[in-house]
């Protein structure tokens, strides 16, 4: 599982400076000793909090309130997600998600969110002190809340990272019966290991609200002996759709050394490489906002060639049926 940042607890003693009024009043001081309250009597250094990224603190603020927690309580839904380094749809919020056997507490409490669902040893992945909801239960919890985009962005996450696909069948059938579970079997009919990333994963799914064919992934052309690997291929109208975001432009893991103007000119050229294939007309060229705007996105992709059904509105959301 993902690990957390160093956390600090607060103790019961008298201890200098460890007291939990004592900590408290750190993360109010400015300076290098600066403290951030991630759970209850749960601190990180200022500094640490600071350099770390959207998943690595809402990780810390799970182990923090798991902790506290203990047995039979088990991190689920999102927080598992994170746990097990899973992709989300939506990132990763403030409250921490916990599955419990049977009710035992309020259902939501100072930044918890606590499901009751009964779980066998096989529903649970442990590291430590910490316990999670596996990551097929995981993927079937989500899949279950009814939000299908989120669900396959998750799913897909997970079957990229070796799940069987098996595994997550199994966990669908062993869910009670009951709301959510039609939208779970979508999840999982729609899920493919082949999407390379949440904002593939999505366009998926919005391709299929829109009512477009069912795309070819990770379609292979040849050009001049180079091996050109594209997100979405519809080869009966000749389309291409790729998912390009500004990070592929500007963030180092992308770059491979290159500068933002050198990536975007080898963008260009792969480009001009695929249209000179003949089976390829059109090189449609999708952003994350794009997916989230179905009016427009739509009007672009009955401009390209494709049987894109009319929709109304702008900033209508799609419901699957």
């Amino acid at each position: 599982m993902e690990t957390p940042l160093p956390i600090h607890r607060a103790t019961p003693t008298r201890e200098a400076g460890r007291t939990g009024s004592a900590m408290r009043r750190r993360t109010k001081h400015p300076g290098p000793d600066r403290l951030v309250r991630v759970g209850p009597n749960a601190f990180v250094r200022a500094v640490d909090w600071e350099a770390a990224g959207p998943r690595a603190r809402y990780v810390t603020r799970v182990w923090a309130r798991l902790a506290r927690l203990g047995e039979p309580a088990v991190a689920s839904h999102v927080s598992a997600a994170a746990l097990h380094g899973l992709a989300s749809l939506y990132g990763w919020p403030e409250q921490v998600h916990v599955t419990l056997p049977k009710s035992r507490y309020r259902s939501a409490s100072n930044g918890l969110v606590l499901h009751t669902r009964p779980f066998g040893a096989e529903d649970v992945a442990r590291d430590g002190p910490l316990a999670a909801t596996s990551i097929p239960r995981t993927v079937v919890d989500v899949a279950l809340a009814g939000d299908v985009r989120a669900g396959v962005v998750l799913a897909d996450s997970a079957l990229r990272g070796g799940t069987p696909v098996a595994a997550l069948d199994a966990a669908l059938r062993s869910s009670p019966r009951g709301r959510g579970r039609r939208a779970a079997e979508l999840v999982l009919e729609i899920a493919d290991a082949r999407s390379g990333s949440a904002a593939e994963s999505l366009a998926r799914v919005v391709f299929r609200e829109l009512g477009l064919p069912e795309p070819v992934l990770q379609q292979v052309f040849v050009v001049d002996g180079r091996r050109m690997f594209v997100d979405f291929w519809f080869p009966e109208q000749g389309v291409v759709v790729e998912i390009d975001g500004r990070a592929k432009y500007s963030q180092p893991r992308y770059l491979g050394g290159r500068s933002p103007t050198e990536a975007f000119v080898d963008e260009k050229r792969r480009q001009e490489a695929l249209l000179t294939v003949p089976d390829v007309r059109r090189v449609v060229r999708v952003e994350w906002a794009d997916l989230h705007a179905p009016g427009p996105l739509a009007h672009r992709l009955r401009a390209a060639g494709l049987p894109c059904a009319e929709r109304p509105g702008p900033s209508a959301r799609l419901v699957l049926p």
